[in-house]
């Protein structure tokens, strides 16, 4: 996160966009009309509680400040003012009696009648993070929405950072504070750094606390002020060696001409900004890109990665999930929020796909293991994409289990609309808002819902599942399970669903971006909660995709160079146009269903190289530089297949010829030498059999 800091404060991101909002309806401004803030050349001391008596120094970027006296706080203001969307954050030397303030500009002075602040104490003897304030000159009136009801305050506005909360299992702060005045939600949001050794290596994050609305208003300037805070200390002098605060566009920046790309830079959704690695996609290529959609591993979602529909909505498939009787909480990668386990790489950029893998554990918000013995399942995830948006999930689940079984069946997909600051996730869907269909003319139409059980029972025996989201203002996200005996790379298992508490009226918000405590954990319903305001980025689960059979993993599994069991599980994945199954089908059936090629031509083919797992047809060069053909028997009309042709001693560039007619490079297809082989993509929707030649340039 420091390096989210780091990229985000020193680029001088653009001014806010501001947007309106169910809790507050700010009126949307332009920013060239918005007021200039009064000029301040003076650090202010600012007392916020009364007759604190304090004193401050100032070298360079550094500013020391001092607190004589119990139960007070002392701070002091910067001189530059903030306004609009914008990030606050100060680094001090200690790990308590330290916070971070903002404090209303009136007449170019701090107003000691309104502030807000998020701080660390010790308070009877635990290091504690509480959210104080005074609006209008009455002190802690926090939630002026009057959502929280004031007996709840305790545990909504003030962490003790004594491992006795679920999901926080932390002793001390790491000398971090934030706060965030998001301009679309209208809200403050506030953060104390963490951190805790996992696995021999310290890792650190931020938690946060109960929200707290702007009551500023739209224009409101605010001075940034680092304080410090006493309790029963006598006197503290605390050292700031960081503070910055920035302006920045609350989404992220639109690409004018966006291109088929994969990159890690920072990223900003809903008015959060993090750290990401992007897929882009040309609309030439793929049209239901459009308007910015991208396919987006963020840090302020765990690196979970979904797809960027706008700046309200996101649609995620989730990730492999599994319980355990030991412990309460799911056991997941959103659980993981220091990041101590979750990591993404890039694979292959080239012009033809991207592949992007993910590693992550299976951890509860306690960050304990499944299994007596600690050990945590791991899982790795390869994300293949071609140009239209359209790519393979591959997923490795490693049991990480050798000797005596304590095994849970696991989750493999939950696919979810994720709300924005100014939106719910109903907003986000139509009706039906999801549909599981096969390629035999079966369908499912869900919410309105159809009886779970008669679901489950019908299409856990169908050869393939196709999952889609319809979406409002957005694509369709679909998603493919498939298992056939006869297929065992693409599942080893049959597929089943659980609908069994699912919809699409949930507002779960502990994930993504939210990082306060599973707040229901304490009433034991730790598995779910519920947001407190319509402006709170939260989800709502469709449907659960399960792997159940053989738990006891007797069966169906590999072996790794560890030694650790694992299983190997495909889903195919993409967005495509609103209402257009026929596509959809036909992208399924070239992935599952080409057939064995014919008339083969300078080529051969071996049915147990399986392409499955990057949506390929295999292939192998078998004569020198030359030309190839070979005629393609699929089931019926695919679209976009890809090829790619082993020990190919030639350069990428090659002309394609489909049913004697030559394709134009770069519109109907792309190609690219990849390590030995050449990987073709084709931009075509193809009826039935038809065939290929290859011609090098």
């Amino acid at each position: 996160m420091k390096k989210i800091m780091n990229n985000i404060l020193a680029a001088c991101l653009l001014s806010s966009l501001i947007a309106c909002t169910l809790d507050d309806p700010y009126m949307p401004v332009n920013p060239e009309e918005k007021p200039a803030p009064p000029v301040v050349t003076e650090y202010q001391p600012v007392a916020l509680t009364i007759g604190a008596n304090g004193r401050f120094d100032v070298s360079g970027s550094s500013v020391k400040i001092g607190l004589n006296g119990k139960n007070s706080t002392y701070g002091v203001c910067l001189p530059q003012i903030a306004q609009g969307h914008f990030i606050a954050e100060v680094t001090a030397d200690k790990t308590t009696n330290f916070g971070l303030a903002i404090v209303r500009e009136k007449n170019g002075k701090p107003d000691f009648n309104n502030y807000t602040s998020v701080s660390v104490c010790t308070e009877s003897g635990v290091s504690t993070v509480r959210v104080l304030d005074r609006q209008d000159g009455i002190d802690n009136v926090l939630d002026n929405t009057k959502k929280i009801n004031k007996n709840d305050y305790s545990f909504r506005y003030s962490i003790p950072l004594n491992n006795s909360y679920f999901s926080v299992p932390f002793t001390a702060s790491t000398g971090k504070a934030r706060i965030i005045r998001n301009k679309i939600s209208g809200f403050f949001h506030f953060y104390v750094s963490v951190g805790k050794e996992i696995d021999g290596k310290f890792h650190e994050n931020w938690i946060e606390l109960a929200q707290s609305k702007d009551w500023g208003g739209q224009g409101q300037n605010y001075f940034i002020c680092p304080i410090v805070r006493n309790g029963n200390e006598n006197s503290t002098e605390v050292n700031f060696s960081d503070i910055r605060f920035e302006e920045f566009s609350a989404e992220d920046v639109v690409e004018s001409s966006p291109e088929f790309d994969v990159k890690q830079r920072n990223f900003t959704w809903a008015g959060f900004p993090g750290d990401a690695t992007v897929i882009s996609f040309n609309p030439k290529h793929c049209p239901a890109a459009a308007q910015n959609r991208q396919f987006v591993f963020w840090s302020e979602a765990n690196f979970v990665p979904a797809w960027h529909m706008n700046n309200e909505l996101l649609y995620c498939y989730e990730f492999a999930e599994t319980w355990s009787d030991l412990s309460k909480g799911c056991f997941e990668p959103m659980s993981d929020r220091l990041l101590a386990h979750a990591k993404v790489d890039i694979i292959e950029n080239n012009k033809v796909r991207k592949v992007v893998k993910y590693h992550y554990a299976l951890v509860n918000p306690d960050y304990k293991a499944p299994y007596p013995d600690g050990i945590y399942p791991e899982v790795d995830e390869y994300y293949t994409f071609y140009a239209d948006g359209v790519g393979v999930r591959h997923i490795e689940y490693i049991q990480k289990q050798a000797g005596q079984a304590y095994y849970r069946y696991h989750e493999l997909s939950e696919p979810m609309v994720i709300s924005g600051s100014s939106s719910i996730p109903s907003d986000h869907v139509k009706q039906p808002a999801f549909s599981i269909s096969n390629l035999s003319g079966n369908r499912y139409d869900l919410y309105p819902a159809k009886p779970f059980d008669e679901v489950n029972q019908n299409v856990k025996n169908w050869k393939e599942q196709i999952y889609t989201a319809h979406l409002n203002n957005a694509p369709d996200a679909f998603s493919v399970f498939s298992y056939t005996p006869e297929r065992p790379e693409v599942s080893p298992l049959p597929i089943e669903n659980d609908l069994t508490w699912h919809d699409i009226n949930y507002q779960m918000s502990h994930w993504p971006v939210d990082k306060q405590p599973y707040l229901n954990a304490r009433y034991g319903d730790y598995d779910k909660s519920t947001a407190t305001w319509p402006s709170q980025v939260s989800h709502s689960s469709l449907i659960g995709v399960e792997a159940k059979g053989d738990v006891s993993w007797n069966t169906a599994y590999q072996i790794n160079s560890d030694g650790n069991k694992y299983r190997v599980y495909l889903m195919l994945l993409g967005i495509n146009q609103p209402d257009a199954a026929s596509d959809i089908d036909a992208y399924t059936r070239g992935w599952l269903y080409m057939g064995s090629p014919t008339n083969l031509n300078g080529v051969s083919y071996n049915p147990d190289v399986t392409g499955y797992s990057k949506r390929e047809m295999v292939l192998m060069k078998t004569t020198g530089t030359g030309s190839c053909q070979f005629t393609c028997n699929p089931t019926g009309a695919v679209k976009n297949p890809v090829f790619r042709i082993d020990n190919w001693t030639g350069s990428g560039n090659v002309t394609v010829k489909v049913g004697g007619k030559t394709l134009v490079s770069d519109s109907d297809y792309l190609s690219d030498k990849v390590g030995g082989s050449l990987v073709i993509w084709l931009n075509k929707t193809i009826s039935s059999t038809f065939s290929v030649e290859i011609i090098p340039v």
